[in-house]
């Protein structure tokens, strides 16, 4: 679904070239979120794919992917409704109803995102996880870590009112593609970080497997986990400071 929404908004994005307030392209969000949640889902149809039958075919992973489908749809939607209208969709309270949505779309987010930490505890319980071992362990940690530190993240965006701590770059000073900002502090790289540890982690674990030795198979991963998660809370830790990544710093911080 999401992949398939993509392929539309790429041609709205190309034939509609209004620009929102913040000099971003209407269409620009929806393309992110398509992308986001088109490898999100797929992440977790693979791990549901190897669990034992009884807990793949059970009512908690109906619930859970019914959950899962509902939010992606209200949140999806509501983001693509507004690009439509011209507006944005996130940190919009200019009336009431918007102000709703935004809540109503934090909420889905926190299913979303919760969706992976309830199949990391699922997976953690399934010994029968058809994997290996190593692979199992990646899972539970990529998934679990990944959605605690996605909603510690994503809770102190909304705690802050926005991404950006220090001065709001303007459409020239944000990094192309993502829009992270060059010249302040900006928590959406902490998030970015937390969210793709859910894909990140059990990556490493492939690779470990092809590479390594396999006596050294269980402390590799755990320090590529300790590493992916330091390097998770310098980057909010960064942000809070209002100093952008060192890799974008154009100048002197602004905050």
């Amino acid at each position: 679904m999401m992949l398939g929404a993509f392929g539309i908004t790429v041609i709205l994005h190309a034939l509609d070239t209004r620009l929102l307030a913040d000099g971003n392209p209407v269409w620009a969000k929806p393309l992110k979120f398509q992308m986001a949640l088109a490898l999100h889902a797929g992440t977790l149809a693979l791990v549901v794919a190897r669990m034992t039958k009884p807990l793949r075919d059970g009512r908690l992973m109906l619930y859970v992917a019914s959950a899962f489908l509902a939010a992606c749809v209200v949140e999806m939607g509501y983001i693509t409704l507004q690009a439509a209208l011209g507006q944005p969709s996130h940190f919009n309270t200019s009336t009431p109803l918007n102000a709703a949505m935004f809540s109503v779309m934090a909420f889905c987010a926190v299913i979303i995102i919760g969706t992976a930490g309830m199949m990391g505890v699922v997976v953690w319980w399934d010994t029968g996880f058809r994997a290996t071992d190593l692979t199992r362990l990646a899972v539970v940690a990529g998934l679990i870590g990944g959605t605690v530190l996605t909603l510690v993240t994503a809770f102190s965006i909304g705690a802050n009112g926005g991404p950006f701590v220090g001065v709001d770059p303007g459409p020239t000073e944000k990094m192309f593609l993502s829009g992270w900002s060059m010249v302040s502090g900006d928590l959406r790289i902490s998030h970015f970080l937390a969210t793709h540890m859910i894909q990140a982690v059990p990556a490493a674990s492939l690779v470990i497997r092809t590479i390594a030795p396999v006596s050294t198979h269980r402390w590799l991963l755990l320090v590529f986990v300790a590493l992916w998660t330091l390097l998770t809370i310098l980057a909010f830790q960064n942000a809070s400071h209002g100093r952008p990544a060192k890799f974008f710093h154009t100048g002197t911080t602004q905050y």
